[in-house]
């Protein structure tokens, strides 16, 4: 059973929406064991206004006994206390820095110390990165980390990277970002994906420098690790997911691109909700997407699966989040990307 770090005072909603969402991973009986990151006292209380109970963490070890409250058996909970959030107005480096006992840092910590097998949160993403980044560590070769978020195309699943962390990058960046988001399409079971680079073309030559230089580094060097390399493609491709499984960008224009389609699904749900008659359908299906493998970013290239999601992200999609990161880690994901990009070190 993986355990799984949850930071309780990340995101808008906090802490009231990351209680509810470990109770109803722990009613629906997930097979996953959880740890509350946050200040202990209060993390106390929020589970007993659900009925649940936890246990402290104490030596290292996540202890706390079965859920007490009626039908929940599924799982176990735990408790290891965090003074503060990084607000949205602070510098998330100078806080780490100045202040171990964050709620960012000690999830983080807890993977890196073996307590945990993956962490999450939906708090401050320039926070969740520093964490993972400082108390994890890179994985050998990568220069900065980057954020995958999953985009359920039309033909099928895309692994979108860099959805935000690093919004300026080189061509060797892009490699990287292309080697460990191959390596998390297979960990999801895509079978020979075919990586592609965002483009404003997809005939060679077209772009900017960064993206010329960055297509035919990675025509040689993805060949050259046995990776199907599907050439530039465009912005409609990561919607479609026909031409490329795995789509490398800048964090910069990912997070446009990401936030560009998450308005479009919004869009095309209140036009076909009033075409119809009926909004319902329509909300069902972004509901569904909002609520599964998609709901949260995966960030590669750190030694430990962490997941960061949406600040304004209901229980429901915290949850998913949870469920994600746990299944990661049974995957092995961190052990997947490191060798990846050691095999397609150039």
């Amino acid at each position: 059973m993986p355990i799984v770090a949850l930071d309780l005072l990340g995101g808008d909603g906090a802490p009231d929406v990351v209680a509810d969402a470990a109770a109803s991973l722990l009613r629906e009986q997930e097979p996953i064991s959880l740890i509350l990151v946050g200040p202990e006292e209060q993390a106390r209380d929020l589970l007993a206004a659900r009925g649940l109970t936890g246990g402290r963490l104490a030596g290292g070890d996540p202890t706390g006994g079965p859920l007490s409250g009626g039908p929940l058996s599924g799982g176990c909970i735990a408790l290891a206390h965090a003074s503060r959030a990084v607000r949205m107005d602070e510098d998330p480096l100078r806080v780490l820095r100045e202040d171990a006992d964050a709620s960012v840092s000690v999830a983080a910590r807890l993977v890196a110390k073996g307590s945990a097998d993956a962490w999450v949160s939906v708090g401050h993403t320039g926070a969740a990165v520093a964490a993972a980044v400082l108390e994890l560590g890179r994985i050998p070769g990568m220069s900065r980390p980057a954020l995958a978020v999953v985009v359920p195309g039309v033909a099928g699943r895309v692994v979108l990277l860099d959805a935000g962390a690093a919004p300026d990058a080189t061509p060797d960046l892009l490699r990287q970002f292309a080697m460990v988001g191959h390596a998390y399409a297979e960990g999801l079971g895509a079978v020979d994906p075919a990586v592609g680079l965002l483009t404003i073309g997809s005939e060679d030559g077209k772009g900017d420098l960064l993206r010329r230089s960055a297509h035919e580094l990675l025509r040689d060097s993805l060949i050259a690790a046995g990776i199907r390399y599907a050439g530039p493609v465009e912005g409609h491709d990561v919607a479609l997911g026909e031409r490329a499984q795995v789509i490398v960008t800048d964090g910069f224009t990912g997070n446009v691109v990401l936030k560009a389609l998450e308005g479009a699904v919004q869009w095309a749900a209140v036009r076909m909700g009033a075409a119809y008659g009926d909004i319902g359908p329509a909300r069902g299906v972004v509901r569904e997407t909002a609520t599964s493998e998609f709901a949260g970013g995966m960030l590669l290239g750190v030694q430990g699966v962490t997941v960061i999601g949406h600040g304004a992200g209901s229980a429901e999609e915290i949850a998913a989040c949870v469920r994600l990161a746990a299944r990661a880690a049974d995957a092995g994901l961190a052990r997947r990307t490191s060798e990846a990009l050691a095999g397609g070190r150039s």
